[in-house]
């Protein structure tokens, strides 16, 4: 993984050239809304470095540039932000995408309003981890077997990953005893010996990480797959039907600050607390893989959180727009791109998010094809992320230099 210093080294303009290329694609303007007086959209969020591209978004003004003016309201869990939503606390909510399945489920009518991130490839760059004690005897996913794991919230997002992740790990998931508390009080609990594990995102994997000494034990998301679905902006339905206008608005307000946000991750780092800035940052992509997402409604059905699958359509509805996430790398002697784990040889026309792990000073990983001309920086080193829209047609994903470094894919 690269260093946090080395990943500014890689972002100026090739990153910043890939937001302005995401904000085309999905129908982002500069639109000021001059003299008009700003809507009031409340938002529960939660505590976590995730739901920071909306506060940026905020004082990047692209929200007011729409007409909204931002109220948060902070909770603890997505089952805490769906009650409220469903008692009409709130308009939009930041939740995972478990929460929103079990609202669904329960009749209570949440459908998304925008897509929003994603895990990554492996423990090395995973923001969201089960974490134990530096002296733990706890070293791999089977000596977990009868411990005590917290997490946020019961029938969570938590619950469903780590039982679906041991699971596939050939691990009992019904070995392990799950104990809600919440994520700022798990450092504690694991340290006073509470607990023997907790589950939990930045910035409190690097805090763990790097206060306390202790360790990531499993990855539980990319374990279930490459660049699994985590998050999204939901509301509810009556809602979203009497304000369809602000609805939209909104959306291309959080896409615009989750295509920001990508390009700057400084300035999402500076938004955490003091100490904790060197985080692993998610991947923000205005996509919904629904092939994953299915996944994990069986995963969420399969252990008992919810009775039967959502009706996926009506929870991702086709304002959303769908795609899939790829993994490129380049070092100094090899390119690759990739798509769960697999060489990517031909793929369907549609909306993709690359995200380009550069690890060579001296290359760059260029993608050109039909409509799309995009490289990373030749010295820096770093992650790029870019949402493109591919056409029918070849595309080259190349690296100058000796040996030269060139492959192809087709788009049907």
């Amino acid at each position: 993984m690269a260093t946090p210093s080395a990943r500014r080294g890689g972002i100026p303009l090739a990153i910043l050239a890939a937001a302005l290329a995401a904000l085309a694609v999905f129908g982002v303007g500069a639109t000021s809304a001059p003299n008009r007086p700003l809507v009031t959209v409340t938002v529960n969020t939660l505590p976590i470095a995730n739901g920071l591209p909306m506060d940026l978004g905020i004082s990047k003004g692209f929200f007011s540039a729409q007409g909204i003016e931002i109220k948060k309201n902070t909770l603890q869990s997505g089952n805490d932000i769906v009650l409220a939503l469903a008692n009409n606390s709130g308009d939009i909510g930041y939740i995972g995408w478990v929460p929103a399945m079990i609202a669904r489920t329960q009749g209570i009518a949440l459908s998304a309003v925008a897509a929003s991130d994603v895990e990554g490839t492996s423990e090395a760059d995973n923001w969201q981890n089960i974490m134990v004690k530096g002296s733990s005897s706890i070293r791999t996913p089977a000596d977990l077997a009868g411990k005590t794991i917290a997490v946020n919230a019961l029938k969570g997002v938590g619950e469903v990953m780590i039982k679906a992740a041991l699971k596939k790990r050939g691990v009992d998931p019904n070995s392990v005893k799950l104990l809600a508390m919440p994520f700022p009080t798990m450092r504690t609990a694991l340290n006073n010996g509470q607990i023997d594990a907790f589950w939990a995102p930045e910035p409190f994997v690097s805090q763990a990480l790097n206060i306390d000494g202790d360790r990531i034990v499993m990855a539980p998301g990319p374990v279930l797959g490459k660049f699994w679905p985590i998050g999204a902006y939901v509301a509810q339905n009556d809602w979203t039907k009497k304000n369809p206008e602000l609805a939209t608005k909104f959306r291309i307000a959080i896409n615009q600050s989750l295509a920001y946000a990508q390009a700057h991750p400084d300035e999402i780092r500076a938004l955490l607390p003091s100490g904790t800035q060197n985080v692993r940052l998610p991947i923000w992509s205005p996509l919904a893989d629904r092939t994953k997402l299915l996944e994990l409604a069986r995963y969420t059905k399969e252990f008992g959180v919810i009775t039967t699958l959502p009706n996926l359509t009506q929870l991702v509805p086709s304002i959303i727009p769908g795609g899939k996430t790829l993994q490129g790398e380049v070092g100094d002697r090899y390119i690759l791109l990739r798509q769960d784990g697999e060489p990517v040889t031909t793929l369907k026309a549609g909306q993709y998010t690359f995200v380009v792990n550069d690890t060579s000073k001296t290359r760059s990983f260029e993608l050109v094809g039909p409509g799309v001309s995009k490289k990373t920086s030749v010295a820096g080193t770093g992650r790029s992320t870019w949402t493109l829209t591919l056409e029918k047609g070849t595309y080259t994903f190349s690296s100058s230099g000796k040996p030269a470094l060139k492959k192809t894919f087709k788009v049907t």
